[in-house]
């Protein structure tokens, strides 16, 4: 299964982020809200096994990381060639650096240093995303109580999310 941990933003702020968002188009595919969340570690194919390894040690370390303010913006940003549409999240490094400690050699290491986004459109096809979409102000902020373990299955449109277990930040860890 293709799994990674993430961070929703609330009902409040996803109102806000659809004002920026674009509308879908032919060279434009907006993402699902229901689907926007900040990607606090991406873990890669884990098998059963694994997967239930990775949610113990993210239950253990998860429980001593205090709740975070996510604060989105201040523009949005093309990526990949022009072809993502992201807002930059910050506030999160603290929950990201619990995780990758946590989780040791569980799962590979990651690529580089965390960056905090959410990805709120795709180009479609193989084109570029049109340049006026980037520089959109964007100032939200949400508290971040909660860190949810997904499965991702790609299809030909879009990717499917399932949210497998929810962390409590700063939950009490039982023995």
């Amino acid at each position: 299964m293709r799994a990674f941990l993430a961070i929703y933003p609330d009902e409040s702020a996803r109102g806000e982020l659809a004002e920026v968002a674009p509308d879908d188009a032919d060279d434009v595919r907006v993402t699902d809200m229901a689907d926007w969340h900040v990607t606090l570690r991406f873990l890669g194919e884990l098998d059963e096994g694994s997967m239930a390894k990775v949610s113990v040690a993210v239950h253990e370390v998860l429980g001593s990381v205090a709740p975070c303010t996510v604060r989105l913006g201040p523009t949005t940003a093309l990526g990949t060639g022009a072809r993502v549409l992201f807002v930059p999240a910050t506030g999160a490094e603290r929950a990201a650096k619990a995780v990758d400690d946590g989780l040791g050699d569980l799962v590979e290491p990651r690529d580089g240093p965390f960056g905090g986004h959410l990805t709120l459109a795709r180009a479609r096809g193989r084109g570029r995303l049109p340049a006026p979409l980037s520089g959109q102000p964007v100032h939200v902020s949400f508290v971040a109580s909660e860190v949810a373990l997904v499965v991702s299955r790609l299809e030909p449109d879009r990717a499917v999310h399932q949210v497998l277990r929810r962390f409590t930040l700063g939950a009490p860890v039982s023995a």
